[in-house]
């Protein structure tokens, strides 16, 4: 795929480097071959215009010598000395034209004269078809001093230009008609010399008259009184256009060579760096799924690994399993030598695991101290169980790090995939459920996956289902329980609690969804979804602090305190605002782990709160080994105080151990005003409970930080009526 895209790459370059160079060149050639067809324009303009000139000229001579009262007089009384004495003369001496001649209406010559050394003879030129033609033309003239026409006549050398005009008396010009009046032609040839020197004055040195049809270069046609094609006046146009190439063609040239070359390094240099990019991104996406200690596949990998479609088919046939471990023994090595010698200890766990497996066994390391195996083959559940074994047995010999022996164990977990619709994640959930059952069972030997593990499995799998409908959906909801000083009922926090209200199942116990939630791998979503919520509300409280219940399931993924920070930054939040609430469970589980994560959120600012103190295996060990700002008294405790005195004291002592390791403490369940009070005897600070609130919408918590929220009876959703004090918000 990448060398695909770098080679469309160097292509779009290498065509991008060609259309510009065809570009420059189409634009030279187009602008050289409109200079040519605007100079042919112009000269074609030229032409026309000198030819027009020619024929004015005639015009006008044939005015000036038409229009003439002494001249019709003579023609009159047929005196040809008169006329070539005062016309014919004027004519010759000045050269402007090569024929004269005068018709009478009745269509005689009655004059002719001719230049000398002409070619043609005028009976060659005014024949009788010409003169009838002639005379049609000059029939539809009016009389007028300045009606003379011209037009062409075809002679056996050349075409000839005629200025025709009547000869008229101009002193009762108005009573005769044009039949009745002679005619005045001049005549010029429009060839040879008079023809060359009209193009050299456009600077056309070929302008020449063709007979016949046209050529490919400009040309004005020539049209006879009767309206026939003669011929065509015929040019070379010049052609600048060409010049101006021959000119810039050269340098344009080089520089194209130039920016070819420029361009071509340019491009080669792009692929180069498109290749390292590619290479770049290539081993930043291997990082990313690479566990950077060991070079095994780390959780995201192995999440892909898992997510394949080559991994859908052979779980879908059966020749799937995956295998869960969690490594105990860390702990050891870190106090003793450092983190340095626990990292040597990973790296050499991993080689000793990598040479146990089968070929094709992928290990990954999917946290601190867990690792994953996925085997895709035939016999599937032989090798799983194989694998499982020698995973186990692979630790019985002990680690030598530093000179030092170290002796690990592990809980190793295995689920093999049945031939059917079983999901590849469903394969990981169970192997995970197995390794937990070794865990809490203490089993020695590998556990195989089996439905047993899951108490209820089928109530669990309706849950699941309606879970992760609930989340796309967007059924979930945040309330959240006020936390208040004892002494004045003032509020200094809330505890964000999540709720479901199922459309298919009704309101849903959180100690029901919570565990399937765990155990699938909800928890992330349901976590991420309420720390969201719970910033959005809390930037309508800037005042307060909201408390959030962290599950073990997301202490143990690698990036929780860096996504929960971007959470909290995403919503320019800062993390003092916010107290993370854990269970004991996590402490006594993965004691090394649970105190680096621990440690890492207390260095981001965030307040941590020990849950559900003085049950299980709640020690003052955990509270001196933890980095713990809170301490909350299980509801258990405060029921049964002012009941007994054995529980008066044990409250006491517990409120005098979180003052003696100066940790806030807070007490659960309040239910009524008689626990309120022993608690404010013993100076219990916070207290929390029904009495105070019911967890409520955000919308009620904003109507109490307000003091619209109206007294209430003993038990009910609000203070208490007897109370002196109203929630207020006062800060943490």
């Amino acid at each position: 795929m990448a060398k695909t895209i770098i080679g469309r790459i160097t292509l779009n370059l290498i065509a991008g480097i060609i259309i510009t160079v065809v570009t420059v060149l189409a634009t030279i050639f187009w602008m050289a071959a409109r200079h040519n067809e605007a100079a042919a324009q112009s000269t074609e303009t030229m032409v026309v215009g000198g030819v027009e000139a020619m024929g004015k000229r005639l015009q006008q001579l044939a005015n000036d010598y038409a229009w003439w009262e002494e001249a019709y007089d003579a023609w009159k009384r047929g005196d040809a000395e008169w006329i070539n004495a005062n016309v014919g003369t004027g004519i010759t001496d000045t050269s402007i034209a090569d024929l004269l001649v005068i018709i009478s209406p009745e269509g005689n010559v009655d004059y002719q004269w001719m230049i000398e050394g002409a070619d043609d003879k005028v009976a060659d030129i005014i024949t009788p078809a010409f003169i009838a033609t002639l005379r049609q033309v000059a029939d539809k003239m009016p009389v007028d001093n300045s009606a003379a026409r011209t037009g062409y006549v075809d002679t056996p050398s050349a075409p000839m230009m005629l200025g025709i005009q009547h000869i008229t008396p101009f002193s009762h010009a108005k009573e005769v008609k044009s039949a009745d009046l002679p005619i005045l032609v001049f005549g010029q040839y429009v060839a040879g010399q008079r023809l060359a020197d009209l193009g050299k004055s456009f600077l056309i040195d070929d302008l020449s008259f063709e007979r016949g049809a046209a050529g490919p270069d400009p040309l004005v046609a020539v049209s006879d009184l009767a309206g026939r094609t003669l011929g065509h006046y015929q040019w070379t146009p010049p052609k600048p256009g060409d010049a101006l190439l021959g000119k810039v063609l050269v340098p344009i040239s080089v520089a194209l060579l130039l920016f070819c070359g420029a361009a071509l390094v340019t491009a080669m240099r792009a692929r180069k760096l498109a290749i390292q990019v590619t290479d770049s991104e290539k081993e930043a996406v291997i990082a990313a799924r690479t566990d950077s200690m060991t070079g095994l596949k780390n959780r995201m990998g192995f999440t892909e690994l898992v997510s394949s479609s080559e991994s859908a088919v052979a779980c879908g046939e059966g020749n799937l399993a995956v295998i869960y471990l969690d490594v105990n023994g860390f702990k050891a090595v870190n106090d003793s030598i450092g983190h340095h010698g626990g990292d040597l200890l990973v790296k050499t766990l991993a080689d000793r695991l990598t040479s146990v497996l089968v070929p094709g066994a992928v290990l990954a390391r999917v946290g601190g101290d867990e690792f994953a195996v996925l085997m895709n083959g035939k016999a599937t559940a032989v090798a799983a169980s194989a694998a499982a074994s020698a995973i186990v047995h692979s630790l019985d010999r002990p680690f030598t790090v530093a000179g030092f022996e170290f002796h690990v164990s592990a809980a190793v977990g295995y689920a093999v995939a049945e031939p059917g619709t079983l999901d590849p994640a469903e394969l990981v959930r169970r192997a995970d459920v197995a390794m937990y059952h070794a865990k809490a069972a203490a089993e020695r030997d590998a556990v195989v996956y089996h439905p047993t593990m899951e108490t209820g499995a089928l109530e669990k799998k309706q849950v699941e289902t309606g879970l992760r409908r609930a989340i796309e959906q967007n059924e979930l909801q945040v309330v959240y329980q006020p936390v208040v000083r004892a002494g004045d009922l003032g509020m200094v926090a809330v505890e964000a609690l999540v709720r479901w209200n199922s459309r298919e199942f009704g309101a849903v116990s959180p100690a029901l969804f919570i565990p399937v939630a765990e155990e699938t791998g909800l928890i992330h979503d349901i976590g991420r979804f309420v720390i969201d919520r719970a910033c959005r509300d809390l930037l309508r409280w800037p005042d307060m602090k909201v408390a959030i219940n962290i599950s073990p399931v997301q202490l143990r993924e690698p990036n929780f305190a860096n996504d929960l920070l971007a959470i909290v930054e995403r919503h320019g939040l800062s993390p003092h605002q916010f107290e993370l609430e854990l269970t004991e469970g996590i402490l006594v589980s993965n004691p090394t782990i649970a105190k680096r994560k621990l440690s890492t959120l207390k260095e981001l600012g965030f307040a941590l709160a020990l849950d559900d103190f003085g049950t299980g295996f709640s020690s003052i060990g955990y509270l001196r080994q933890f980095p713990f700002d809170i301490l909350k008294i299980d509801r258990s405790f405060v029921r049964d105080v002012g009941m007994n005195q054995t529980a008066n004291a044990l409250i006491q002592s517990l409120v005098s151990l979180g003052d003696a390791m100066n940790l806030d403490v807070i007490a659960e369940g309040i239910e009524n005003e008689d626990q309120l009070g022993l608690l404010r005897l013993v100076q219990c600070e916070y207290v929390q409970g029904f009495h105070i609130s019911r967890p409520v919408p955000a919308a009620e918590i904003d109507a109490l930080l307000a003091g619209h929220l109206p007294a209430r009876p003993a038990r009910s959703t609000a203070l208490a009526a007897g109370d002196a004090a109203t929630l207020r918000l006062v800060g943490a």
